[in-house]
């Protein structure tokens, strides 16, 4: 059995959309990170290192991690609507 949902779209509250508020997580080797200046003098990550580097929608670095998820929850702990770019 299937239960119908209807939804009255004059109760349907949007929230506009704050382009201001996206965030990239894109997958980036440690030599490319390192290339780019992503990783700061004096923080060692091993070569080959997969890390997600988090970016603002200007394309500016906001943090990066070695896990997909740490930078996820950077994102939405910031107020950010996360996107995955490959």
């Amino acid at each position: 059995m299937t239960d119908n949902i209807v939804i009255d779209p004059r109760t349907v509250v949007q929230q506009p959309f704050d382009a201001d508020r996206l965030a990239y997580i894109k997958p980036t080797g440690a030599d490319e990170a390192r290339r780019l200046g992503i990783i700061p003098p004096g923080i060692e990550v091993p070569d080959g290192t997969q890390l997600y580097v988090l970016h603002g929608v200007d394309g500016r670095v906001l943090g990066f991690t070695d896990a997909w998820e740490s930078a996820y929850g950077a994102a939405l702990q910031n107020e950010l609507t996360p996107l995955s770019v490959h």
